[in-house]
């Protein structure tokens, strides 16, 4: 097996990025991984000394020898997430031909790099597969479903992996965003595992966000490539707790995980996307019928707005 470089990337939260780097480092696969750091800056000088904590916590480790590498990149302007993700990655993955990254506050089983790297392994030369996820939410899934993986069109953002051939020619500026007003299907594939995607992703193009996975996924969408996702998840999120950007208490139950079911040895076999696990995730991903029909009639609202451009 070969071992794919790991990206952390972080912020202003120094007792997440603890955890999260000692529950990688437990990995048995960390002493052959390199592991790339990336700080961004404060976004003004009152936030300076949150970021220095990090920065210090960051210097404790670097030499520790718990990683085959440890490389740490300082920011010294406030890129913000979306922007060091995508250049962050970006680099990396030209280097390495694929990557695995994890956000500075979740907590991943020791298994959770033996599952991804497998992974990467396997599936390398199937087309379809857009991307690795290490989060997979507790859903039931059909009682039918015996595998220890399988498929969704909805991309992972907290631990995630993929490949220098899927990454590379994405479009960030959502020049083929028109490709999705003219096409219902491509709409409902996006929306396929949560009624937010494609209203997250017009908001991109108004300056209304800055999500870089939102992209990510209409990218994978539109190119019908799936995301693979393990039946029990290797990570657990600890970071809602209104601390970060995107950290609501009130998404800490969705988000809560039993890692004591992640499976050390999974086997891996090709994957095709199941109407009733797509609706599970769905169902899980959304909040309730009324959202549901607000969120449609926006979306209708929306397309033929931008029809009549």
């Amino acid at each position: 097996m070969s071992y794919a470089p790991i990206i952390i990337f972080v912020y202003n939260r120094a007792d997440h990025f603890i955890q999260t780097y000692n529950a990688l480092a437990a990995c048995k696969e960390a002493r052959e991984s390199d592991l790339f750091i990336f700080s961004d800056g404060a976004k003004n000088e009152s936030g300076k000394v949150k970021v220095d904590e990090v920065r210090a916590a960051v210097n404790t480790i670097k030499n520790s020898g718990d990683f085959k590498s440890v490389t740490v990149t300082e920011s010294s302007v406030n890129k913000g997430l979306a922007a060091s993700v995508i250049s962050g990655v970006t680099e990396v993955i030209n280097k390495y031909g694929k990557a695995i990254v994890v956000e500075d506050d979740c907590k991943v089983s020791p298994f959770f790099l033996n599952f991804i790297n497998k992974s990467l392994d396997y599936y390398k030369d199937n087309k379809k597969i857009g991307s690795i996820a290490g989060y997979t939410p507790m859903i039931d899934l059909p009682s039918n479903c015996k595998h220890d993986v399988f498929a969704a069109y909805r991309s992972c953002s907290c631990t995630w992996s993929t490949w220098a051939d899927r990454w590379q020619n994405i479009d960030w500026e959502l020049k083929y965003i028109k490709d999705f007003y003219k096409s219902p299907g491509l709409i409902k594939k996006l929306n396929s595992n949560g009624s937010d995607r494609f209203i997250r992703l017009y908001r991109q193009t108004k300056g209304n966000g800055s999500s870089w996975s939102v992209r990510f996924g209409a990218h994978l969408v539109k190119n019908d490539l799936i995301t693979v996702y393990p039946r029990y998840s290797y990570i657990t999120n600890i970071g809602c707790d209104e601390s970060g950007v995107h950290s609501k208490t009130d998404d800490a139950e969705k988000m809560r995980v039993d890692l004591s079911k992640a499976i050390e040895n999974p086997v891996l076999t090709d994957v095709e996307i199941d109407k009733q696990i797509q609706k599970i995730m769905k169902k899980h991903y959304s909040y309730g019928f009324i959202s549901e029909i607000k969120k449609f009639i926006a979306t209708a609202l929306i397309v033929i707005k931008e029809r009549l451009r």
